[in-house]
């Protein structure tokens, strides 16, 4: 199965365990496209502190094993508009391929709305 997201500037997703599924030893499969975010990883219970690790476009993550059974989190998506810069000083927003206009010369509204969201595709066995 297939479970698309789509985030905004100022959108989060709490923490929790996708646990819905029968088979908790199948692993979720999560592809990110467009801005970048922050995404947390904890424990099995919620006093563990999680672990923040940077997406960006064309990122995946995998949760299997262990870390199928963890809370995780999206507290943070970041749009160009912000100017919210990483270690190295890049400025964090979606890749011009992207959200430019002028790459996307025949539809530049649809490179403007990927230019301030990003989208997640999250693939499991619900089997």
């Amino acid at each position: 199965a297939g479970l698309v997201n789509y985030y905004r500037a100022g959108d989060s997703l709490a923490g929790h365990v996708d646990d819905a599924e029968a088979d908790l030893s199948k692993p979720i499969v999560s592809i990110s496209l467009g801005c970048p975010a922050v995404f947390l990883l904890g424990g099995r219970t919620r006093d563990t502190a999680p672990t923040a690790v940077l997406l960006r476009s064309g990122d995946a993550v995998v949760l299997a094993g262990e870390s199928r059974r963890c809370y995780h989190g999206l507290p943070r998506v970041f749009t160009r508009g912000e100017g919210m810069v990483d270690a190295a000083g890049e400025v964090l927003a979606a890749p011009p391929e992207l959200c430019d206009p002028a790459v996307w010369t025949d539809q530049p509204d649809v490179a403007r709305y990927v230019a301030g969201g990003r989208v997640n595709i999250s693939i499991r066995d619900i089997d």
